[in-house]
């Protein structure tokens, strides 16, 4: 896998794993929940996306909407197999 985790500055994995929880995030939304500086977070979110790991829709609204690659997926996948799991309750 060309992007692994010690490759990956921790700010970047949080916004990985904060994208796999929510199913997908809005700009301004992230940067909130992640309390990340939206210069910042647009560096990241470049990055990640030039990385193949998320994919953004800019036609859905005026924000912009990220969600996970299935590059992104397994890579989630791999630093956390739990996240993949389903429960059947």
């Amino acid at each position: 896998m060309q992007a692994n985790a010690k490759q990956l500055p921790e700010d970047y994995v949080l916004v990985l794993q904060q994208i796999n929880e929510d199913g997908g995030d809005g700009f301004d939304d992230l940067a909130e929940a992640l309390n990340i500086e939206r210069g910042r977070l647009g560096h990241i979110v470049q990055s990640l996306y030039h990385k193949g790991l998320i994919m953004i829709d800019y036609a859905a609204s005026r924000e912009s909407w990220m969600s996970l690659s299935t590059k992104g997926k397994r890579f989630v996948t791999y630093l956390w197999p739990e996240s993949n799991r389903s429960y059947g309750y």
